[in-house]
């Protein structure tokens, strides 16, 4: 029991990180991940070890977003832009490009399929090794590589094309 104590405060933050990335709701994401924990809690027998805790709690916790997503019927909402009064004047202009620039890319990563996502974020804000996500999703390093070329490549390629089209030299 003080084992599994243990690994909660060590694993619980980075999994509600992981879970509301997914699906997008604070609610949601804390009862994926306490769901998470009582699943692991009543498997802890079972675990055979031939993973790190952390990458069988990660696996959980995709694999329940996975199913809330599915639910769900993938259906992820953008938040809201809200309107101009709402939002603070920024007195920089290089604030206000980098904040469009997040927004673009937040914008191409909800279009992923989740387990594109999934391996986007593991990587991206999780900062796990190749390896460990290989474990996670139960695949080949080689192919972990290659999907996060591939992903980094589409989000580069579509806030390009948004980029392009926004400044009005879709011509050139």
């Amino acid at each position: 029991m003080a084992e599994f104590d243990e690994y909660y405060r060590m694993f619980a933050k980075k999994l509600y990180a992981l879970a509301f990335r997914m699906v997008k709701n604070q609610q949601d994401a804390m009862d994926i991940v306490q769901e998470s924990f009582m699943k692991a809690y009543q498997n802890w027998g079972k675990f055979r070890g031939d993973s790190a805790v952390s990458t069988w709690l990660y696996k959980i916790t995709l694999n329940l977003s996975y199913d809330f997503l599915k639910k769900r019927g993938r259906i992820v909402q953008l938040p809201e832009k809200k309107d101009f009064e709402d939002t603070k004047i920024r007195a920089n202009e290089k604030e206000i490009m980098k904040s469009d620039m997040i927004d673009m890319i937040k914008g191409v990563i909800e279009t992923l399929t989740p387990k594109q996502k999934s391996i986007f974020m593991l990587k991206s804000y999780d900062e796990l090794t190749y390896k460990e996500i290989a474990k996670i999703m139960k695949s080949r390093v080689g192919t972990i590589k290659a999907s996060y070329f591939q992903i980094v490549q589409k989000i580069r390629k579509s806030v390009y094309d948004k980029e392009v089209n926004r400044n009005g030299m879709h011509g050139i």
